[in-house]
């Protein structure tokens, strides 16, 4: 049986939007007070957009923690109970082994993903994972 995913929105606000347009599922961080896409895992995230705006919107609703909501997924790999990063384009990709540096976690991915941008519901509980000492 096929289970229908909700968004659950309990923490929000509203931010300017940068230069560039911004798609429901974004994750983004904030540059100069405006909302931005995240494209790293090494990015330091604020939250997920719940609407579409250009860079002609005057402000983007955006979920903060606790929230469940629909993130664009990077790849076809993530799986459901795997915890989730910021990837390229404001995506969210599965959390790699730590070798490279510290990650910043948006949550933990509701759904497997099946396709490059699909939308898959995420519990955001951010947190930073921090590198091992080698």
């Amino acid at each position: 049986m096929a289970l229908k995913h909700r968004v659950n929105i309990v923490n929000d606000f509203t931010l300017p939007v940068g230069a560039a347009a911004l798609n429901k599922g974004d994750v983004v961080k904030i540059t100069s007070s405006l909302a931005v896409v995240a494209t790293a895992s090494t990015a330091a995230f604020i939250g997920v957009t719940t609407e579409s705006a250009d860079a002609s919107a005057p402000s983007i609703r955006i979920a903060g923690p606790g929230s469940i909501v629909l993130c664009i997924a990077h790849d076809s790999a993530i799986t459901e109970g795997e915890w989730v990063v910021p990837a390229l384009l404001g995506r969210v990709d599965g959390i790699a082994t730590l070798t490279t540096a510290t990650q910043y976690v948006v949550g933990i991915s509701l759904m497997a993903s099946s396709a490059a941008g699909q939308l898959i519901p995420v519990l955001l509980i951010p947190f930073i994972a921090v590198k091992a000492a080698s």
